[in-house]
């Protein structure tokens, strides 16, 4: 079954420009490590949804999935990425999907 995973990442104020460098960075490596295309999203319009960043990927399996966040948890690239968020996110969010 497949799986749609969507996250919604809320961005500190004034962070964009550098949160924006951060996902080019991340997508980059999570392609890397398998991950599927992985599409991104900022509102252009709508308030205290400015600071916004959703990110999606469509898994061919929840297994799929899992098997990739092993990797992703091991690799010192995606480690030294994922540190480098905490000053820059006010919350993140996810949700799966299931497409109908």
């Amino acid at each position: 079954m497949k799986i749609i995973q969507r996250g919604t990442m809320k961005i500190v104020p004034g962070k964009m420009a550098e949160a924006m460098e951060l996902m080019a960075k991340h997508t980059a490596a999570a392609t890397r490590l398998g991950c599927p295309s992985m599409r991104s999203y900022r509102p252009v319009i709508g308030g205290e949804y400015f600071h916004t960043i959703i990110g999606e990927a469509e898994w061919d399996s929840m297994a799929a999935m899992e098997a990739f966040y092993e990797k992703m948890m091991v690799d010192p690239e995606m480690q030294e990425l994922m540190a480098k968020w905490e000053p820059v996110m006010e919350s993140h969010v996810i949700e799966f999907y299931a497409p109908v």
